[in-house]
C-alpha cells in the first residue's frame, strides 16, 4: 500500500476558480468537440461534469489523437466539416496542431470556431496566446495548469534544500524544453546547479524508454541532489521506470505530476489537479456557450489552489522525511482510498 500526504496550499493568486451554481434549465443544445492527446482523463472528466452541473446540454465528440501528431491535420479537417460550436484541446501538441500559434503558418488549423485549450503548461512560450490575462486572439482563450518553477524551487527548497538538481527530459516534446529553459533560467537566480540529460530517440525521432536508466545513471554520477520533472507526457506515462531507476541511485524525484506520485515512486509533486482545470475549462466554455462572450474576451486563467503531495513509501526508502509542520497540517491518505 503506498500511502501519500496531500497538502493543499494556497499560494500567489492565479485566478478565481468556478463556482458552480444551480444548474439552470437547458434552453438550447451545443456541439462540442474535444480534442485530446491521451484518452479521456480527469481534466476531460472534469470539464463534462462542469457542464453537466450548470445544466449546458451538449453534443460530445472525443477525438483522440494517441499521441501521435500525424492525426491532427485530419482532426482540423474534420472540425472544419462539423462546425461545432466549440472546440477543446487538451494538451500542448494537442493545441498547436489545431489552433496554431499566434503567427500565421502554413499549417491546417481551425480559424472560424471557438477554441478552450486546457492542460498547456505555458501557453506564452508556445507562441499560442500572447503575454496577458487575455489572449490576444478572438477564437482562442484556455488555461494553464502549472505552478511556476520559481514556486516550484522555492517548496521544493523547504522540504529539501539542494545545491545540484539533475534535469531529464525529451526534447521532442515543446512543453518538456520549455520547462527545462525555465529551470535553467530559475537557477540563476536562485543560485543552484543544473545537470541536464536529454532521452535518446529512435530512427523516427520517439524517446525511446530504455534510455531512461541510463539518463538517471549519468544525473546521478554527476552528484545531483534530486531529479526534477517539470513536464513530459513520455516520462509520466514511463513513470514507473523512471523513478524506479532514480530510487535504485537513492535520489529522491520531485515532479508536476501528482499522478507520478501517488501512482509511482516520485517523492513530492507541486501541482493543480487535472480535475479541477478540467472543470475551469468547462466554466470558460459556459461563458462562450451561454453567455455568448468570444474567447478573446474570456481570460486565460489557472487555479489559484495547488497541492503538495509526498510519497511516504519514497520518503522511508530514502529517509527524507517531510517536514513537522507539514505532517502536522497535511491529509494523510492511501492510494487504493
Amino acid at each position: 500500500m503506498s500511502r501519500v500526504v496531500a497538502l493543499a496550499l494556497g499560494l500567489a493568486c492565479l485566478c478565481a476558480g468556478p463556482v458552480l451554481a444551480q444548474a439552470e434549465p437547458a434552453d438550447e443544445s451545443f456541439e462540442v468537440v474535444m480534442v485530446t492527446w491521451r484518452g479521456c482523463e480527469e481534466a476531460c472528466q472534469g470539464f463534462w461534469d462542469y457542464l453537466e452541473a450548470v445544466g449546458v446540454d451538449v453534443s460530445a465528440t472525443i477525438l483522440d489523437a494517441d499521441q501521435d501528431r500525424e492525426l491532427l491535420p485530419a482532426f482540423v479537417e474534420q472540425i472544419r466539416q462539423q462546425s461545432p460550436d466549440l472546440v477543446v484541446t487538451w494538451g500542448t501538441s494537442v493545441t498547436l496542431g489545431i489552433a496554431g500559434t499566434l503567427e500565421p503558418g502554413p499549417d491546417p488549423r481551425v480559424e472560424d470556431v471557438p477554441i478552450v485549450f486546457m492542460i498547456v503548461a505555458d501557453p506564452v512560450g508556445a507562441g499560442i496566446i500572447e503575454d496577458g490575462n487575455l489572449s490576444g486572439r478572438e477564437q482562442v482563450t484556455g488555461t494553464y495548469n502549472r505552478v511556476p518553477e520559481t514556486v516550484q524551487m522555492r517548496v521544493l527548497a523547504d522540504y529539501l534544500p539542494f545545491e545540484r538538481l539533475g534535469l531529464i527530459y525529451n526534447d521532442d516534446e515543446l512543453n518538456a524544453v520549455l520547462k527545462a529553459d525555465e529551470v535553467r533560467r530559475v537557477a540563476v537566480d536562485q543560485g543552484y546547479e543544473v545537470v541536464a540529460r536529454v532521452l535518446a530517440m529512435d530512427g523516427e525521432g520517439a524517446p525511446l524508454v530504455e534510455d531512461i536508466p541510463r539518463a538517471v545513471a549519468e544525473v546521478a554520477s554527476a552528484g545531483v541532489d534530486l531529479i526534477y520533472l517539470g513536464s513530459s507526457s513520455f516520462l509520466l506515462a514511463n513513470a514507473d521506470v523512471f523513478t524506479q531507476a532514480a530510487l535504485e541511485h537513492g535520489l529522491p524525484v520531485a515532479t508536476a505530476y501528482e499522478a507520478m506520485v501517488r501512482d509511482s515512486h516520485a517523492l513530492v509533486a507541486l501541482g493543480s489537479a487535472y480535475y479541477n482545470v478540467g472543470q475551469l475549462a468547462g466554466f470558460q466554455a459556459e461563458r462562450i456557450l451561454r453567455d455568448g462572450l468570444s474567447p478573446g474576451e474570456v481570460e486565460v486563467v489557472g487555479l489559484d489552489r495547488f497541492s503538495v503531495v509526498v510519497n511516504m513509501d519514497a520518503a522511508r526508502e530514502l529517509e527524507l522525511y517531510p517536514p513537522m509542520l507539514l505532517l502536522r497540517v497535511a491529509e494523510v491518505v492511501s492510494s487504493d482510498q
